[in-house]
């Protein structure tokens, strides 16, 4: 009897070996066209990554110069409610911009930290000023702002730092319709003799709904109200960044709620 009448069944169909085979052709001709296809993927992310960078950048570059502008036409004339709303529109498109730059860094691990040495008053005093300015525009007076200033000195990244308590506060403001919001700092002295900086934004407005506490950091993270949910997101991962930490929870009172963030201060005065 020849061996090879062995190889295939008697009925002519084929072996299992030969079913086997063609399976796994098949699973590897699916497998390079996966690779492949998620390989596209990843050239088109890279080509829409580097066009919102682009984009963002360009859309930052004349915005300076309008809210630059517009503040000495406001020191020539007055002040009128129409410049107060270009400053303010200029102001918070910039915002927006330099949000999605920020993401990106984020996205793509390139989040670089420039630390110095400045008092947490300037930069709030004068972040304080704007958003005064943007309540005014908006005919929001029944949303009014409370920050006693005082010196506390840090050594972080102030512009940085600057977009945390900026997002923060304008988080607090697009959630509030009629009550106060206050902003407090702290230093806090540990036994070990080490410091840090906390800064907490309170407000009496809607507080976090369960729906979204659960994701609040989350990039694009957003509610009913709008928004691209890019705030927090940002915030988070700066504050990380310095190796401090972001806490939110609604006041016991039941009206609104408390958005804090802690940096670690190491600094010889």
């Amino acid at each position: 009897m020849n061996p090879s009448s062995f190889d295939a069944p008697a009925n002519g169909e084929p072996s299992e070996d030969t079913n086997s085979d063609k399976m796994i052709e098949n699973l590897n001709q699916s497998n390079q066209q996966l690779l492949q296809t998620i390989e596209e993927l990843r050239a088109e992310i890279v080509k829409l990554q580097l066009f919102i960078n682009i984009a963002a950048h360009e859309l930052r570059t004349p915005i300076m110069p309008i809210v630059g502008y517009s503040e000495m036409l406001e020191e020539d004339i007055g002040e009128r409610k129409e410049i107060k709303g270009i400053i303010y529109n200029a102001k918070r498109l910039d915002q927006l911009a330099g949000n999605i730059l920020e993401g990106a860094k984020i996205e793509n691990q390139m989040l670089k930290l420039d630390k110095e040495q400045f008092n947490l008053k300037g930069i709030l005093s004068d972040i304080v000023n704007d958003y005064d300015n943007i309540l005014t525009v908006k005919g929001r007076k029944d949303v009014k702002l409370h920050y006693a200033p005082k010196d506390i000195f840090l050594v972080a990244d102030k512009i940085r730092v600057g977009r945390v308590i900026s997002n923060l506060l304008n988080n607090a403001i697009k959630f509030t319709s009629r009550g106060k919001i206050t902003i407090t700092t702290t230093e806090i002295k540990h036994d070990d003799e080490s410091r840090e900086i906390c800064v907490s934004i309170k407000d009496t407005g809607t507080g976090l709904s369960p729906a979204i506490l659960s994701k609040l950091y989350s990039k694009f993270a957003s509610t009913d109200s709008g928004g691209t949910g890019l705030g927090l997101f940002v915030s988070k991962n700066i504050i990380d960044s310095h190796g401090g930490k972001i806490e939110a929870q609604n006041n016991p009172d039941g009206n609104g709620a408390t958005f804090s963030f802690f940096i670690p201060n190491r600094i010889d005065l």
